[in-house]
């Protein structure tokens, strides 16, 4: 069938497979933090942080998991691999720098079977941004832009997710390999090497038919990340967003199994079965609201619809709130991670008119998307900055005659507070981000407010309407909504210094806290 029909046959059916919306099956962020896919906001090596990565497999079945890295301007590939965990097993990495500009390298002492073997450092690659893959454009980028843009250095900041490709089966068949898989008595898989063969060309048994023997995924996976300054003496934690019914099509079980070398599967592969994703999502008064994506089609047109809605409904929020302190008093600094995880799909275009929406910018263009945002803050006490709407704004500030409103342009970037360094284009205190905006608390005054909370509601303040509105009303002829905002995930994070602290005390102190968030309906379109 024509991709065409196909497009036209399940928007058909779409209306009629309404009653699937109470499916045991639905895609949903797993607030219980257990799920088959899961997405790490941010991982940095920048500043002499380090990132570690963890993944617990909660089941007594051996899981196939995609580990995919993405660098923060564009979320392009720098490292994919895949990883085969033992019945309740825990695989363990670090990100570190290779050098003061180098690109980031991943290092693990695990034993868990990888393909490829992991045996010593593994630098990141630029590959999917430079040569043939550059995504930018090249006619008319400036030479010092380009050299930015294709650069080793996007590596070292980013974010990464990991998404379940099913379970092996035991057996005698060269693609059934778990017994394989599993660790022996001493903690070491009984044969990686096996796996590693069945992925061999040209006659590997996955090479033949990567979905040979395996079941459909069954979640139970959980992770965590942990940015540590070791000079500092600061750690950073944080709970990996688990996404619960991705892929629980039983007609094709093995459809998310591929090669170490594929970019597929990724965040848009989600499958319900019969051709459809049903995604579970509360509105801002705890209703369950369920939505309906069409399975596989990631072809991207302006106005029809699009796989990766569907994990971009399970993020989309109209707005993120979280607190910052910047009390000198207290050696404080705050940051806030922001990061879009499916905002390669909808951006990586030359063009604005091929651009889709929730987002409004082309990344090619210029090597950045900018997404306009409100910004307000407040103190303890519940008081104002007293400045009129659109006035506040991140620094560095715009080019003389450019409108004055504060944008994130990256797929995972950092907002300070009150660091007046980053305004003057040097990188954060915390995790030392390039990809960084700052925000100065100030008052009309020209007081500061050291401490506080903030509202960045994602929306232009200067241009009237809504102009980020994910329509799923254009994906279902039945039951689709419209939201507002986009989809973002992230965490704030804080550094406290004590330096009236005694002798043989640690002085040095964090926390990080996911962000909260709230939903909107938006008016169909």
């Amino acid at each position: 069938m024509k991709r065409n029909s196909l497009t036209t046959a399940l928007l058909a059916g779409l209306a009629g497979a309404a009653g699937l919306a109470t499916s045991a099956h639905a895609l949903n962020l797993n607030a219980d933090g257990l799920g088959q896919a899961l997405v790490y906001p941010y991982y940095t090596v920048n500043k002499g942080n380090q990132t570690l990565v963890s993944v617990v497999n909660t089941t007594n079945r051996v899981k196939a998991v995609k580990v995919r890295f993405l660098e923060g301007r564009n979320s392009k590939e720098v490292l994919d691999f895949n990883l085969y965990l033992s019945p309740f097993d825990v695989w363990t990495a670090a990100v570190t720098a290779t050098g003061a500009t180098g690109p980031a390298q991943l290092i693990t002492a695990d034993t868990s079977c990888t393909v490829p073997r992991i045996t010593g450092p593994v630098p990141f690659r630029n590959f999917a941004y430079t040569g043939a893959n550059q995504d930018w454009a090249s006619a008319t980028t400036p030479a010092s832009l380009a050299a930015l843009l294709g650069a080793i250095e996007r590596t070292r900041e980013g974010h990464l997710e990991m998404i379940e490709l099913g379970l092996l089966q035991t057996g005698t068949l060269p693609t059934q390999l778990a017994e394989e898989a599993t660790h022996n008595a001493t903690g070491v898989p009984v044969n990686c090497n096996a796996l590693v063969t069945a992925w061999t060309p040209p006659g590997g048994g996955w090479i033949l038919n990567s979905a040979a023997n395996i079941d459909t995924p069954a979640g139970g996976l959980y992770g965590a990340g942990t940015i540590v300054d070791v000079a500092t003496g600061t750690l950073h934690a944080y709970n990996a967003d688990a996404i619960e019914g991705f892929y629980t099509n039983t007609a094709l079980p093995g459809f998310l199994h591929s090669n170490p070398t594929a970019t597929d599967p990724d965040l848009g592969s989600a499958d319900n079965g019969l051709g459809l994703i049903n995604v579970n999502i509360f509105t801002g008064n705890g209703s369950l609201v369920t939505q309906t994506v069409p399975a596989g089609l990631k072809v991207r047109t302006t106005n029809a619809p699009y796989s990766y809605d569907a994990v971009s409904l399970l993020y989309q929020h109209d707005a993120i709130y979280n607190e910052y302190v910047t009390d000198a008093a207290i050696g404080a600094s705050s940051e806030w991670v922001v990061t879009y995880p499916t905002k390669r799909f909808y951006v990586d275009t030359a063009t604005a008119a091929a651009v889709r929406a929730p987002f409004t910018d082309p990344f090619r263009d210029n090597g950045s998307a900018c997404e306009e945002v409100t910004v307000a803050y407040w103190n303890r006490e519940e008081q104002e900055p007293g400045t009129v709407p659109g006035s506040v704004d991140f620094s560095p500030p715009p080019p003389a005659g450019a409108p004055n409103v504060p944008a994130f342009c990256y797929e995972a970037q950092v907002v300070s507070f009150n660091q007046s360094q980053v305004g003057a284009g040097q990188p954060t205190s915390i995790f030392g981000s390039t990809y960084a905006s700052n925000i100065n608390t100030t008052t009309v005054s020209s007081a500061t407010f050291t401490t506080g909370w903030a509202r960045i509601v994602f929306d232009d303040p200067l241009t009237a309407g809504l102009q980020n509105v994910l329509n799923n009303t254009l994906n279902q002829t039945v039951g689709g909504q419209s939201f507002a905002g986009l989809p973002v995930t992230g965490f704030w994070s804080a550094n406290f210094v004590n330096r009236n602290v005694t002798a043989g005390v640690l002085a040095n102190y964090s926390g990080s806290y996911r962000h909260r968030a709230s939903r909107s309906n938006a008016p169909a379109p």
